[in-house]
């Protein structure tokens, strides 16, 4: 059996692999730059969350904010002198809806046909009132102290005093007498229980006037 000899491999046509460069391809991060991407992301989804969580709570402090003022407690602008001093033109108030609470010489706001009035609780059910011609008002024959009354008239007025509250209404009156329509006018009368929206609790505007009624 012959031997064929073996051929050395030409080193000239041998060439080498390249070898792999340990230094980092300019297409791939970092561990140090992922970690910080992650972070920012992180950083932003926790933002977002913040904001939805604020606008959520936002939306549902108004809607409270809404059916609070227009359920339990009404916000008014007033319109009118009938109430000076004690309330101005253009102040706002809230009431306290309800009318259990009301008391004598409580504020309260009503519905007068298509309009809202403020006036002033002096009579209650069963009471007998009697105004005289200087405008003394008489409670059960009793004369009545109103410190709050800005001027006191008779006038106007269409009924015949004396006259009894009916039951679940009230007498009421402006503190400005000479220029308020209340229950000495046959267009405002006693003032039913029904059509009452509340107690008239404070005064938020103007704000140098915030004050409870």
């Amino acid at each position: 059996m012959s031997l064929k000899q073996i051929k050395e491999p030409n080193k000239e046509n041998v060439q080498e692999s390249p070898k792999a460069e340990n230094t980092p391809s300019a297409d791939r991060p970092s561990v140090n730059e992922i970690e910080k991407e992650l972070l920012r992301l992180q950083k932003k989804q926790s933002r977002n969350r913040n904001i939805r969580y604020i606008i959520a709570l936002a939306a549902v402090a108004a809607a409270t904010i809404i059916i609070v003022t227009n359920i339990w407690l009404p916000v008014l602008k007033i319109v009118g002198s009938s109430m000076q001093p004690s309330i101005q033109n253009n102040d706002v108030v809230v009431c306290y809806s309800g009318t259990k609470q009301i008391d004598y010489g409580d504020i309260i706001a009503f519905y007068n046909n298509d309009n809202v009035l403020l006036k002033r609780v002096v009579g209650m059910e069963n009471d007998v009132i009697d105004i005289n011609e200087a405008g003394e008002v008489f409670v059960n024959g009793q004369l009545i102290d109103e410190p709050y009354a800005y001027s006191k008239s008779l006038e106007p007025c269409d009924i015949e005093f004396p006259v009894t509250v009916p039951k679940d209404s009230f007498f009421v009156l402006g503190d400005q007498r000479n220029t308020s329509h209340d229950s000495r006018t046959s267009s405002v009368g006693m003032i039913p229980v029904e059509r009452i929206i509340g107690e008239v609790i404070l005064r938020v505007w103007p704000i140098e006037h915030i004050d409870f009624l």
